[in-house]
């Protein structure tokens, strides 16, 4: 493949701002890429590096030799559902005109995906033309269409959707990242959301219920998180979750930890190398650090095992720095058998332990004291769980199935901590 090059905008203080060109290589099926800063963008007040492995300097800059493509470009590109569909439409492409198949590499994905849904606030232009790659041809599905899209991603999970279903999915979906069946539409107020599908092939209990359950308790225990609401098409369960990257129709800027940890897909880390992110990038670092260990506490008590580094992101919401973007991809998981988050408490374990969370609270600025009195808040947010997911139409034996995620020995031991603490504080 010749060189591509492309324009990189971005929004900085209200305005798109040319930031620099990149350079994306193919040699021998290897991906590299190639970045340089405008002068124009180093010069102005607000500028910002996009990613850890682009510091603000004149020249070229180059990916490691183990990188196809920066992180943050990275975080701009679909995952795993969104390249599936677009496999997927390639190989239909082929069974209906013939040839070979393409093999897609990371900037093929990455320039297929909508410009107006593309995460984060990166867009990328043809120099030749000026024009941003990749525009929307139609609009975005509305609500009345998640029968339509429900029943399309279904039929693509067992391989029978049509073409035009295979059109719909793509037409919303292609830039979303995760394994689960997804699609964009617009909400009753006419912004972007993201309605998360069941998938029958692959979950044991329903994922879309649990996970709205979460949600209203992580909300419950004071983790900030998007505003969300589950629907029920002919008994199955969709979550329409809002983009937090959205404001409006003004894009914010958003990375993953993973890449602000200079990390690859695959690779873990710990939640005090968050912290330390926190601490060099965040304008409000105190209020982040306490928030992400409420956030430690709460996925040893819900069983959230999905914590890894990509389910971790920051927000440009200011020139300031980068904070910490609310909580998402939260799933209580009751195959605890092994209780260990995907991301380690501290640098190296990842036990999901109530005494390992409290023995670094003091490396998210918590006292003693204000680590026992959040993880009290935290513990009687989850101890509602049972309630919660009555509301949202659980049934007896959904819940004995569930409990496992909520009744363990780490919510015991928090129990225990709450009440001592209680007890020496004088309180009933």
């Amino acid at each position: 493949m010749a060189d591509r090059e492309v324009e990189v905008v971005v929004r900085v203080a209200d305005a798109d701002v040319l930031v620099g060109r990149l350079w994306c290589h193919r040699r021998r099926g290897v991906e590299s890429q190639t970045f340089r800063y405008t002068t124009e963008y180093l010069a102005l007040p607000g500028a910002y590096e996009l990613d850890p492995r682009l510091p603000l300097v004149e020249g070229a800059q180059q990916t490691p030799a183990s990188r196809a493509i920066f992180g943050a470009f990275s975080d701009a590109a679909p995952d795993r559902w969104g390249r599936r569909l677009i496999g997927r439409a390639e190989r239909r492409r082929v069974k209906r005109e013939g040839g070979t198949a393409r093999s897609f590499g990371e900037v093929d994905y990455l320039f297929g995906v909508r410009d107006d849904l593309r995460q984060g606030a990166l867009r990328f232009r043809d120099p030749d033309t000026s024009q941003f790659l990749a525009p929307p041809e139609t609009g975005v599905p509305s609500l009345l269409d998640l029968p339509v899209l429900l029943s399309a991603a279904e039929r693509l999970e067992r391989d029978e959707e049509s073409e035009d279903e295979l059109a719909t999915l793509l037409r919303g979906g292609s830039s979303l990242g995760g394994a689960r069946p997804k699609v964009h539409v617009l909400d009753d107020a006419g912004r972007i959301a993201i309605a998360k599908f069941p998938s029958p092939a692959n979950d044991d209990w329903d994922i879309m219920r649990w996970e709205a359950v979460v949600l209203t308790l992580a909300h419950d225990a004071g983790i900030r998180v998007p505003g969300h609401k589950l629907h029920f098409i002919d008994g199955r369960s969709v979550l329409i979750v809002d983009r937090f990257d959205r404001a409006q129709s003004t894009r914010i800027g958003y990375v993953s930890a993973l890449t602000m940890l200079d990390r690859a897909d695959g690779d873990s880390g710990s939640y005090l190398e968050i912290a330390d992110v926190i601490v060099r990038h965040s304008p409000s670092a105190s209020q982040d650090l306490r928030e992400l260990w409420r956030r430690i506490a709460f996925s040893v008590l819900i069983s959230n095992f999905d914590d890894h580094l990509r389910n971790h992101g920051f927000l440009r919401t200011s020139t300031a720095g980068w904070s910490l973007s609310p909580a998402f991809d939260l799933n209580p998981d009751p195959r605890g058998a092994d209780r260990y988050l995907s991301t380690a408490i501290d640098r190296d374990d990842a036990e999901a332990r109530i005494d390992l969370v409290l023995d670094v609270a003091p490396e998210f600025r918590l006292t003693n004291p204000d680590a026992l009195e959040t993880l009290a808040q935290v513990h009687g947010a989850v101890s509602r769980w049972r309630t919660v997911a009555r509301d949202l139409g659980a049934g007896d034996d959904e819940l004995d199935l569930m409990a496992a995620a909520f009744e363990h020995d780490a919510s015991s031991e928090a129990a225990e901590r709450i009440t001592a603490a209680a007890r020496d504080d004088g309180r009933p």
